[in-house]
């Protein structure tokens, strides 16, 4: 039959059409969230029945009376589901559906459930109907009861289709972005084959298609260990995990295979996931990391590290460590501008890498200071030996179109007679340049083994005072807080060693920590420290401040035998938990005996410590002994805070070092923030905590108390 009416004032009429059942009805702010349903039908009985039935369901329902019209509708609408009869004039049934399926109606047509009604019983048109894209179809006259729980069951298929599309649509988006695929290989014949896509985004014309094939594009090194893995999971039906370079040239890729455990004995099913770009980051982070930017040189920690495997290699063989320190480099910097003295510690650096012993190890310390290590022949003077490569590091440079004179100090201590260790040889350097700098007009080089002939009175009372500086109780601490980023709460504190001399008054650390740690005193000094920390920690947990307390540990106090009974003794006289403490060692000190370290650490984490990595810097081998050493926190060092707003290459080792930790279960603490800014990036970095001077210059314990408090009232207060 066919309806001379017009579509749209019966379609306003239904859409509005309040149901009479409570279950069903709807407020006027609900209807957009009606289901909606075509109906399109050239007999208005039947679209009115049909309407009516599912309107008493609570669906929303258009009507049409022949294709073409349900095909503007469908444009207009987009309905969730279309009820199409099979015969009709201007478009039949089988037309409609084609238009929907293909698109021409609205990009939703290609998914949205057809449901065809027929008044035929062969199977031909039935066939046809699902030929034409039709999901089920319904036989007139029409039953309502069944159709209605037709267009349920349609509704439900349609929402788990789209839910299962979206999920693909993710899972593909998520393995494009990791560049991530599957291959599946047949174990008998050999075959291989690769999810699609794998081609392009490997950026390979080809893909290999079998085992042998494969084996052949794998780097010669790796080869056996393929062949070997693919055996053992193919005849054990065991899982793989192995990561290898396949292909040579510009095609050169890092892929990583995996596999489960497999329960079919005829074929292996895995994943591959194209890892070149992450390991060529992870390189040149940690190239950055133990490299300085301006002169490519090793930094300190890399520098020690590289020093302390030279001498583990040969620890026959005699070695100079030298300290070389450009003179008034501040003056270039006030005069010319920070990237005058950038370029005055390049040009040095580049005649240090010329003039040095060409099998000398070089590296920049700090500023404008420069190690260098170069081993002894056995009968060599060391005086004369830096005489023959030091005097031509001295000369003027033109450097911001002037002509500047660059100068420089030195000193120099010898293995084994001045240490038998990495850092401590630096530290022997470094003491005999400063004194050489304090000797101005004198000389340019001092050797440790003469600090003795130069040290002045004064240095040797200051010296003897310190020895005595314990006993008189010249010693105090002082607390620096740490902030939780996530909620602002302040978390914990580190302890502090300050000395105030009778005449001098506060004493740096710098100045006395060194003399500390050379003389052996500082064993005492720091078992003094760790027992007032538990003592304060104690107090301040009586009064119901509850913090977690961080403690520096010298590498000279770490290395006693007896260190782990020593600061239990401390925690259980002050009925503390050893969780509440957290004992820091800096990298440097860590690695300098790491077999010993990771002992000694065991031992620590075993009794209930927190164990925190300081000043970390990503030394040359840090990273195969962080996956071993029990530590709870990475304290990133404060010249990656301090540069982190303006180098890049800083911004990237952070948020190295934080998905790192965050793997690996640490958690991260940035040191030295001093700004809103560095703070701020810092946060977006996935930072867990900081410290520095923008939050708080270390304090007295009282001063402490009082801090903690502001920032809980301040935190507590409505926003």
């Amino acid at each position: 039959m066919t309806d001379t009416g017009r579509l749209h004032p019966a379609t306003a009429l239904l859409t509005h059409h309040q149901p009479t059942n409570d279950t069903t009805a709807e407020s006027s702010s609900d209807k957009v969230a009606l289901i909606t349903v075509l109906v399109v039908d050239d007999d208005p009985t039947i679209r009115l029945l049909i309407a009516s039935g599912l309107q008493r369901k609570g669906y929303r329902v258009l009507l049409a009376a022949d294709g073409q019209e349900g095909l503007e509708v469908f444009g207009q609408h987009a309905p969730d589901l279309v009820l199409v009869d099979m015969d009709m004039p201007r478009l039949d049934g089988f037309g409609t559906l084609r238009a929907i399926r293909s698109g021409q109606a609205g990009i939703n047509g290609r998914h949205v459930p057809l449901l065809m009604l027929t008044g035929h019983d062969d199977v031909g048109s039935i066939n046809d109907a699902f030929d034409a894209g039709a999901t089920d179809f319904m036989p007139k006259p029409i039953n309502l009861p069944l159709l209605t729980e037709r267009v349920r069951y349609a509704l439900s298929g349609a929402a788990r289709e789209r839910a299962l599309r979206e999920a693909q649509l993710e899972q593909a988006s998520a393995c494009k972005l990791a560049r991530l695929g599957f291959w599946h290989l047949d174990v008998h014949s050999g075959k291989l084959e690769w999810s699609e896509g794998a081609a392009d985004m490997l950026g390979w014309p080809t893909l290999p298609g079998g085992v042998e094939e494969l084996t052949a594009l794998a780097s010669p090194e790796h080869r056996q260990r393929l062949e070997t893995a693919l055996s053992v999971a193919s005849q054990n039906r065991e899982g793989l995990d192995l990561e290898l370079t396949i292909g040579q040239g510009n095609l050169e890729r890092t892929l990583r295979l995996q596999s489960a455990d497999q329960s079919n004995e005829h074929c292996l099913v895995g994943a591959f996931q194209d890892v070149t770009a992450l390991r060529a980051f992870e390189d040149k982070a940690l190239y950055l990391a133990a490299h300085d930017e301006l002169t490519g040189l090793p930094k300190r920690h890399c520098f020690l590290g590289l020093l302390a495997e030279r001498l583990a290699q040969a620890p026959e063989t005699r070695w100079l460590v030298a300290v070389l320190d450009i003179s008034r480099l501040h003056r270039i910097n006030e005069a010319l501008g920070i990237r005058a003295g950038d370029q005055a510690l390049v040009l040095f650096s580049r005649r240090l890498e010329r003039f040095a012993p060409s099998h000398a190890l070089l590296g920049r310390l700090e500023a404008g200071s420069f190690g260098v290590a170069v081993p002894l022949p056995d009968s060599a003077d060391p005086r004369q030996l830096c005489q023959q490569w030091m005097p031509p590091l001295a000369r003027a440079q033109h450097i911001a179109g002037q002509e500047v004179y660059i100068d420089f100090t030195a000193g120099a201590s010898v293995y084994p007679d001045d240490a038998r260790d990495a850092e401590t040889l630096l530290g022997a350097a470094l003491q005999a340049q400063r004194l050489a700098r304090s000797q101005t007009g004198q000389q340019r080089l001092l050797l440790k083994q003469e600090i003795l002939g130069h040290t002045d009175s004064g240095a040797l009372s200051f010296e003897a005072h310190l020895q005595q500086a314990l006993q008189r109780d010249e010693f105090f601490l002082v607390y620096q807080p740490q902030q939780h980023l996530a909620d602002g709460h302040i978390s914990a504190v580190e302890a502090l060693l300050r000395w105030r001399h009778a005449s001098r008054g506060v004493v740096s650390p710098a100045e006395f920590i060194p003399l500390l740690e050379e003389s052996g005193q500082i064993v005492d000094v720091g078992d003094w420290v760790i027992g007032e920390a538990c003592r304060q920690l104690a107090e301040w947990q009586r009064a119901g401040l509850h913090l977690r307390m961080s403690i520096n540990l010298s590498a000279v106090q770490f290395n006693q035998p007896d260190f782990p009974q020593r600061i239990m003794a401390h925690v259980t006289a002050n009925r503390l938990l050893p969780k509440q403490l957290e004992l820091e060692i800096t990298e440097s000190a860590a690695m300098s005996h790491p077999e010993q370290t990771l002992k000694m650490l065991l031992e620590l984490k075993d009794l209930g410590f927190s164990i925190a990595i300081d000043d970390f810097g990503t030394g040359h081998s840090t990273y195969h002994y962080l996956l071993r050493f029990p530590i709870d926190t990475l304290k990133i060092d404060r010249s990656f805070t301090n540069s982190v707003t303006e180098e890049r290459s800083c911004r990237t080792i952070v948020r190295s070092l934080t998905t790192l930790s965050q793997g690996l279960g640490f958690k991260t603490i940035a040191e030295g923030v001093e700004t809103q800014r560095q703070r701020d990036y810092l946060e977006a970095l996935d930072v867990d905590e900081i410290q520095g001077f923008w939050l708080a210059k270390p304090m007295t314990a009282d001063r402490l108390s009082a801090f903690v408090a502001a920032v809980g009232r301040r935190l507590s207060q409505p926003r």
